[in-house]
Order: structure tokens, then sequence, then C-alpha cells
């Protein structure tokens, strides 16, 4: 029993790192957006342009929002692992469908990218996360690190394969609009719709692969506990109830994170289920469970919790910067730079970049050599310097830009390290879908406003303001996260 236990434990794993492969969308759209924004200008339906493209990014941010409170309500009817298989149908429909909506509307294209590529990423992620924080809870930092890592990593052949799929011959763009050029060619433009089939055909068979390795995390420890509860004499006294549980699990456990829970009067402990040292107490609304490492907060007092500010505050710094990089990487090095393969290349080496970044960061927080805390202010520091050096980096050369966008790959790659470990070891594994989805509100925020902001920026004052915005956002993130007091004792 116990060698089929491991057995399903490491498959699981190993698929989880499959099941988000959706995730390297975000990695490759800053390479795919030079070539769809020229094809939406010079190949669409006559009067295509009808948005501006970067909503198409914007709003497969914001899609995934909602999806992380699709989690548990299709978890109770399904099971973790359909909601996963769920969400792989969702997204790849989305990818799809998207090489024929490109060629009617980008309107059409991103309502599509926000309501069901959104939302399969948003419901894959959160799934990914409950599969690994079930089944290895005491390494779910650097595990949340490795399984977007593997993503990030699937984008380094995404990316070769569209440059070389699209644009075999190293054409410069042809074509300048105001601040931006692109590509008028038609040998690169007729190949654009195919390439988003071929992506989406790669994604959806790594996702195969990936649920049929997993299985579902045995009940959390929290459940198994509550269920325990139930069955005493909810008339009995506090005393009979703490001994009946010592009796039960033990009491000589010690806290290992240092975080603080509230101050209790009764109290028991049992030994590690789960991966935690548990601990119950009453409260006057009904028994509830907290822990030595982590109380489980409801998203009520998630909301009332200045931490959770905090991490949010992160979120939307380290995304908008993200989403500027996303977008524009390449788009504004194209000015400077008249080598698309150069490019690509750069395109290829941030994700490597971001890989290492947060596992190597995820591994230092695993061992308590750095808090969340300060991963998080890291993170803002050199976001803000790098931005703030971005449109003068591609005036000087090409490899002072590479190095800056690395850099910047590496600050924002933090953001998938902190939320996720937030999400578990600040607010408690009992409700982690919905407080990850909480969380996850600082990227939808900074996704409905990215667009909003940008665009007027860019065609009035040009791009060095733009630029600019992301690093006055990450110091004023920066100075809100060392002042707050990372702990959640409310």
């Amino acid at each position: 029993m116990a060698i089929t236990k491991n057995l399903q434990k490491y498959c699981s794993i190993v698929g989880a790192h499959f099941t988000k492969s959706p995730f390297s969308f975000l990695w490759i759209y800053g390479n795919l957006s030079a070539y769809t924004d020229s094809y939406f200008r010079f190949a669409c339906y006559p009067k295509c342009w009808d948005w501006d493209p970067q909503w198409l990014l914007s709003l497969y941010v914001a899609g995934m929002f909602p999806g992380y409170f699709m989690v548990k309500p299709l978890e109770k009817i399904f099971g973790l692992r359909w909601t996963g298989i769920i969400s792989m149908v969702m997204f790849n429909s989305a990818v799809f469908c998207s090489a024929w909506s490109q060629q009617v509307s980008i309107a059409w294209t991103a309502v599509m990218y926000g309501t069901l590529l959104g939302l399969g990423s948003g419901i894959s992620s959160s799934v990914t996360l409950q599969m690994v924080s079930g089944w290895a809870p005491e390494r779910v930092a650097v595990l949340a690190a490795s399984t977007s890592g593997a993503a990030t990593l699937l984008s380094v052949v995404q990316n070769q394969f569209i440059t070389a799929f699209v644009n075999p011959n190293n054409l410069k763009p042809d074509a300048k609009i105001g601040p931006k050029t692109y590509f008028s060619q038609r040998e690169i433009l007729d190949r654009v719709p195919s390439v988003l089939i071929i992506h989406g055909a790669i994604t959806m068979g790594l996702q195969l692969i990936g649920y049929l390795l997993i299985s579902n995390p045995p009940k959390p420890s929290h459940e198994a506990t509550a269920d325990k509860l139930e069955e005493w004499d909810v008339n009995s006294s506090s005393h009979t109830k703490n001994d009946q549980y010592k009796k039960d699990y033990g009491s000589n456990s010690r806290s290992k994170t240092g975080i603080d829970t509230l101050d209790l009067s009764s109290r028991s402990r049992d030994d590690r289920i789960g991966g935690f040292n548990r601990e119950t107490i009453e409260e006057k609304e009904g028994t509830n469970l907290r822990t030595d490492n982590i109380y489980s907060y409801t998203p009520k007092e998630v909301l009332r919790s200045p931490v959770f500010y905090a991490v949010c505050f992160f979120g939307i710094a380290i995304e908008y910067g993200l989403l500027l990089k996303a977008n524009f990487y390449k788009k504004f090095a194209l000015l400077y730079i008249h080598n698309d393969k150069y490019l690509t290349l750069v395109g290829t080496l941030v994700p490597i970049i971001s890989t290492g970044s947060r596992v190597l960061f995820g591994t230092l927080m695993d061992k308590s050599l750095l808090s969340l805390k300060d991963v998080a202010i890291i993170g803002l520091s050199l976001n803000c310097v790098l931005c703030a050096f971005w449109y003068i980096s591609a005036r000087v050369n090409a490899i002072l830009y590479m190095s800056l966008v690395l850099g910047l790959a590496s600050a924002q790659s933090l953001m998938y390290v902190v939320l996720p470990t937030a999400a578990l070891r600040l607010f408690g594994p009992a409700h982690l879908s919905t407080n990850c989805g909480l969380l996850a509100s600082s990227t939808f925020i900074c996704s409905i406003l990215s667009p909003v902001i940008n665009s007027p920026l860019l065609h009035t004052f040009g791009w060095p303001w733009v630029f600019i915005t992301g690093s006055v956002c990450s110091l004023l993130g920066m100075c809100y996260v060392t002042l707050t007091n990372f702990n959640t004792k409310l």
C-alpha cells in the first residue's frame, strides 16, 4: 500500500508539470504578437483592426481570475482531476478557434482569449497548485516554482519554432505606423493562423500525458481533522474534547515556521498530518481549525488581513511590468534592433532565466533562508531599477538590451513563487483555491488597467513614459510591502 501511495505521489507531481503547459502562452505571446499584430493590420478581413491588440493578453490574464473561483464548485461535482480535464478542453478549444477568429476580428479574438483561454489557464493553475500542495505540502514553494517553470521552459521550444515557421528567412519589419513597426510580407502573414493550430496540438498532447499520470491527492488533513471533530459530543466540555484529541493524535508537536497564530487559552496538538502540525480550538461560531504552521483563514478573514493587501500590491506592480515585457519587449526593440531571430533568442532565454530564478528562490524559501517578504522586496526593487533603464538599453546596443530583459524576467518570475506560497503559508490550506483567487485579483486589476494606461501614454508621450510607469508602480509597491508586517495574526 505504501509503495502504491508513493508511486501515485511521484506520478502526480510529474504529471502536474505537464498539466501546467497552458501557462507557456504568457511566455510566447511577446514573440507571437509581433506576427499576429501584423496579421491584424495587413491580412485580416477589411476593418479587422477594431480593437487595441493589447487587450488580447490583458483579457487572457483577467480571465484567469474567475477561473480560480470556479475550481471549488467544479471539484465538488467532478473531482480535482476531472476539473483539470475540463480546463484542458476549454483552453485548447480557444487556441484552435483563435486560428479562425483572428481572421475576422481583434475584438472576437480578445473575448475568446478572456473567456476560454484565460479561464482554462486559471482553473489549470489552481488545480496544479492543489495537486502539489496535497501530495507534498512541505515542498510547496519549490514545486509551485517548478510546475510553472516547466511551462515556461516549454516556451523555449515554442518560441524557436514560431519564428522558424513564420519567418524562416529572418525578414525585417517593412512597415512603420505611429510608434510601432509591422511585417507586411505575405510569406509571413499567410503562416500565422497555422502556427496557432500547431501550438494547440502541442499543448493538448502534453496535458493529456499529465492527466493520465495524476491522481487525486489524499484527503486534506484539515478535512480529516474536521471529520474527527464532528464525532465529538457537542455538549461535552472543552477539557474532555482536548483529552480525547490528545489520546487520538498526540500533543508533542512544535511550530517550525515562526508564523504567529492567535493566542489560545486551551488547545491541543497532534503529530504531523498531511505535512502540517495541527491544533484545534473552539470559536464562538463553531469548531474551527488552526495549525501551528498555518492558521486556515476563511476568505472573509483574508480580506481583513493587512498582509493580503501587501501581497496584492506586489502582484499588481510585478504583473504590470510583466505585461509591459510580454507586449512590448520585441515590438519596441524592432525599432532599433533589426534582427528578428536575435530578438527571438532573447525571448527564448527569458523562460530559462525565469525558471531558474523561481526555482532558486523557491528553494531558498523552503529552506527558510529567505522569507516571503524578502523575496517580494527583491522582485520589486529589481523590477523598479530595470524598468527605469528600459528605453535607454535598446538604443545603446543589443547585448545590453538582452541583459535588461533577462533581468526583468528574473524579477517578474518571483510572482509565481510569492502568490501561491502566500496563499498556502499565510492563509492556510482549508480555502486554498478561493484564497488563490483573491490574490489573483491583483493580476485582474492590473490586466484591465494596463491597456487603458499604456495606449494613451504611448501615442501621446512615447515609449519612455510607458516604461517609467512600470518603474514607479514597483517603487510604490516596494514601499508598501516594506512597511507591512507579514504576519497573518488578526
